[in-house]
C-alpha cells in the first residue's frame, strides 16, 4: 500500500471477487497483526477479514481516530473503545487488538485495554506502542481506502463506503468544516453531537486562547463541561498576580541533531541540557536564586502566590515571552517548581503562543512540557552519580529527590524512561512514547 517502510496498512484479496482480504498493520519494526495460528502450526503476518468492513469501521471514525486522544488508558468509556479499538469493528473477523488515537500530529497504535493478545488457536504477539506521523496515517489510510474501493465497488457496502468517503473528503478540503469537525473529535463527540452551547462557547475563547489553545483544553477536559472549564482558567488567569518572564525559550538554537522520529521526551531533554547550558549551570541542583533568573520573578512572591486555579482541571498562562500571567494550580514549593518549568517548556515547544495550557492530557504538547520538567530539573546524568540506577531502593530515590528540589516521582520516572525501572501501566509507557 505505500511506499514507506514505517507505517503500513495494506490489504490482499486471494480471490478476486471475494470482499475477504488478508490485511496487515506494521508500525516500524512493530508488526501488530503478526498471529501465530496454533492449530496449523503457522505464523503469519496478516490477519483475514471484510475489507470493507475494515475501511468502514476507519471512515466512521476518521475524525476521532484522528483527533481524539486518550485520558487514561487503564479506564477509558465505552464509547471512547468503540471508536479507538479496532476490535470493536463489525464482521466477527478476529481483530487485532490494538488501540488507535491521536496524541496531536502524532498517532498511536497501543494494546487494546486489558490484554495484549487474543486467546484461541489463532492468538496475536505482543506488541509495544508505536508511533505514526499523522501525515503518514492519513496518506496510507486514503491509499487502502482507495484499494477497498477499486475492488468492491460494485458491493452494497462498497457503495457506502464510497459515500462516505466522499463526505469525509469535503469536510477534510473546506478548512472552516474541517476546524469543525477536528474540535468535536477533541472533545470526544462524533460528527454533529457535541452541544452546540459547548462548540459555540469554545469558538468564542478562540480569541484569547486560539485555535491550538482551544483544542488543547478540549483534550485536558473533553466534554459537555469543556467550555465553562476553559472560561474559568481565563478568568483565573486575569486574576492570578504571578507574572513570570518566559523569553529564555526564545534563546534555545534548536539544533538538537535529533531524528526525525524523535519523541517528546528525546526533544524535551535536548532542549533542558541546551537551556542549562544557557544559564551557566550545567549539573545540579537549580537553585531559588536560579528560578529568580530565569523568570525574572522573586521565589518568594512564586511560592507563596495564591494558586488561582488550583480547583480547576488545568492551568493556564496567558500573554507574550517578556510577561506572562499564569494561573496556578499546585501549592507544595517542589510542585511549583515543576508546574513553572513546565509553563516554560510550553513556551518552548509552541514559540508562537500567547497562551498555553498545562494539564493532564496525553498529547505530545502536554508530554513535552513534562518531559521538560523532569530533565531540567532532576538531569539523568546528575542522577545516576547520586544513586545507584541499577538497584534504585525507595530511600535512595526519595533523597535524590530531595537532592533535586522535586517529587520522588520524578526520580522515578527518570528510572523509567530511561529502562532502570520497568513500566507500570500503558500510561507510563506511551508517556515515553
Amino acid at each position: 500500500m505505500s511506499i514507506s517502510s514505517y507505517f503500513r496498512f495494506s490489504a490482499a484479496w486471494p480471490k478476486r471477487e471475494d470482499d475477504a482480504a488478508e490485511i496487515s498493520l506494521r508500525v516500524g519494526d512493530r508488526v501488530i497483526s503478526r498471529i501465530a495460528d496454533t492449530e496449523k502450526q503457522t505464523v503469519r503476518d496478516y490477519f483475514r477479514a471484510s475489507s470493507t468492513g475494515l475501511a468502514l469501521w476507519l471512515a466512521d471514525n476518521w475524525w476521532r481516530l484522528r483527533w481524539e486522544t486518550i485520558r487514561d488508558s487503564r479506564f477509558p468509556s465505552v464509547d471512547w473503545r468503540l471508536r479507538h479499538e479496532l476490535n470493536s469493528a463489525s464482521g466477527g473477523a478476529l481483530w487485532p487488538p490494538v488501540m488507535i488515537f491521536s496524541v496531536g500530529d502524532r498517532i498511536a497504535f497501543a494494546p487494546s485495554v486489558g490484554k495484549s493478545v487474543v486467546n484461541g488457536p489463532q492468538s496475536y504477539f505482543e506488541f509495544k506502542i508505536g508511533m505514526v506521523a499523522a501525515d503518514e496515517y492519513e496518506q496510507e489510510l486514503d491509499r487502502l481506502f482507495k484499494a477497498v474501493l477499486e475492488h468492491c465497488a460494485n458491493t452494497v457496502d462498497g457503495r457506502a463506503l464510497n459515500i462516505l468517503l466522499k463526505q469525509i473528503t469535503t469536510e477534510r478540503e473546506d478548512p472552516e468544516l474541517a476546524a469543525w469537525r477536528r474540535l468535536e473529535a477533541c472533545l470526544g463527540f462524533d460528527p454533529d453531537a457535541a452541544p452546540d452551547e459547548v462548540m459555540d462557547g469554545l469558538v468564542k475563547l478562540e480569541d484569547v486562547a486560539g485555535e491550538d489553545g482551544v483544542e488543547e483544553a478540549a483534550h485536558a477536559q473533553p466534554g459537555a463541561g469543556a467550555a465553562q472549564s476553559l472560561s474559568s482558567a481565563i478568568e483565573a488567569t486575569r486574576e492570578s498576580e504571578v507574572e513570570i518572564d518566559l523569553s529564555l525559550a526564545d534563546s534555545l538554537t534548536r539544533d538538537w541533531n535529533m531524528p526525525g522520529y524523535a519523541s517528546p521526551w528525546e526533544m524535551a531533554e535536548a532542549a533542558a541540557t541546551e537551556l542549562r547550558s544557557i544559564i551557566g549551570v550545567p549539573r545540579g541542583l537549580l537553585r531559588h536564586q536560579v528560578f529568580e533568573d530565569v523568570f525574572k520573578a522573586r521565589w518568594d512572591d512564586l511560592k507563596s502566590a495564591t494558586a488561582t486555579a488550583r480547583n480547576l482541571p488545568y492551568g493556564t498562562r496567558i500573554g507574550g515571552k517578556k510577561k506572562s500571567r499564569i494561573a496556578l494550580q499546585t501549592l507544595k514549593p517542589y510542585d511549583r517548581r515543576f508546574e513553572l518549568v513546565r509553563q516554560l517548556g510550553d513556551a518552548v515547544w509552541r514559540k508562537d503562543a500567547d497562551f498555553g495550557i498545562v494539564s493532564r492530557s496525553k498529547s505530545d504538547r502536554q508530554k513535552f512540557q513534562r518531559a521538560f520538567a523532569h530533565s531540567l530539573l532532576c538531569p539523568f546524568d546528575d542522577l545516576q552519580r547520586v544513586i545507584d540506577v541499577n538497584d534504585p531502593t525507595p530511600e535512595a530515590m526519595r533523597r535524590a529527590a530531595q537532592m533535586f528540589g522535586v517529587h520522588p516521582s520524578v526520580v522515578r520516572n527518570q528510572l523509567v524512561y530511561k529502562g532502570y525501572l520497568p513500566f507500570e501501566n500503558t500510561n507510563e509507557e506511551a508517556e515515553a512514547a
